[in-house]
């Protein structure tokens, strides 16, 4: 198995066509051909079902399909850094839910850029759990997540653990009530599964909101242009509350939330020294913990 076999089999899943996968390969239609074939004999099996009209992934095609894209991820990101070798000093990846990266770590983000401007600098935004896969891969060598890795061989720094709480442009003069929750105004955003175990666990199965989401950008716009509620990770919208754009509203809901937490997620073995030297000027602009608690 080779890079070429990789590149094409990837091709051809995107394209669900030989030809066109040889057009866009600037390669022959035999070409491409050769390669699937040599690459299910490296593997053992027949990786796509081929007919006059299309071309779809076998059972086992479909198990592949991950791996293959993980290594030829690995193979374009270790190319990488061997050319920007040649005009910086070192090439820095980071990356994490993209929500932590909009509302909590940006100006520190902008900080370490602005001190570093030897040092090639790439966010890859994901959830939390491919975050954490990219960083064991050795793609990602600073992740943020929110929730906490148990992998052998990950460092994990807590970085915050702040309360949820509901949140509006509007002040509010009573509590939020249970009830408040199946008003249309009510927005649900999905901050992982212990959030929406918990939260479903507290209102009950069948709770079906007025509308729901999993994007935070979204979220808050909606939020700050209309009349929308929601309930979030105090952390996400401090700079907000510090501006009085968005207020806390106080509840009377009888509940004990879940906390959420924010970590830092790098490889526990030995790395080069200048990734070693980045991750640490970059943990450096960060206070060495927060606690963010929503008022009592």
């Amino acid at each position: 198995m080779n890079i070429h076999q990789l590149e094409t089999f990837l091709s051809i899943v995107k394209s669900r066509n030989f030809t066109k996968s040889a057009e866009l390969l600037h390669v022959s239609q035999s070409t491409i051909t050769s390669r699937i074939v040599a690459l299910e004999e490296a593997m053992g099996s027949r990786l796509f079902a081929r007919n006059n009209k299309q071309v779809t992934l076998t059972e086992m095609g479909v198990s592949f399909l991950p791996y293959a894209e993980r290594m030829y991820s690995i193979y374009k990101e270790s190319k990488e850094v061997l050319e920007l070798q040649q005009k910086y000093k070192a090439k820095f990846v980071m990356g994490g839910p993209s929500s932590a990266w909009n509302y909590i770590f940006a100006a520190p983000l902008r900080k370490f850029q602005h001190q570093h401007g030897d040092v090639a600098c790439e966010l890859l935004t994901h959830s939390s759990e491919q975050t954490i896969e990219k960083v064991i891969d050795g793609i990602i060598h600073l992740g943020i997540s929110y929730i906490k890795p148990r992998h052998p061989s990950l460092k994990v720094q807590p970085l915050i653990e702040d309360d949820y709480v509901f949140v509006a442009k509007q002040k509010l003069d009573r509590k939020i009530t249970l009830k408040d929750l199946h008003s249309p105004t009510f927005v649900l955003n999905n901050w992982g599964a212990t959030f929406m175990e918990w939260f479903y666990r507290e209102v009950g199965e069948q709770f079906l909101p007025s509308f729901k989401i999993n994007q935070t950008m979204i979220l808050l716009k909606r939020c700050l242009e209309e009349d929308w509620f929601t309930l979030i990770p105090k952390s996400i919208v401090q700079s907000y509350l510090d501006q009085q754009l968005l207020h806390v509203l106080e509840h009377d809901i009888a509940w004990e939330a879940p906390k959420h937490h924010v970590y830092a997620v790098t490889l526990g073995r030995t790395k080069a020294a200048d990734i070693e030297a980045c991750i640490a000027q970059f943990l450096a602009f960060l206070p060495e913990r927060m606690t963010l608690r929503s008022p009592t």
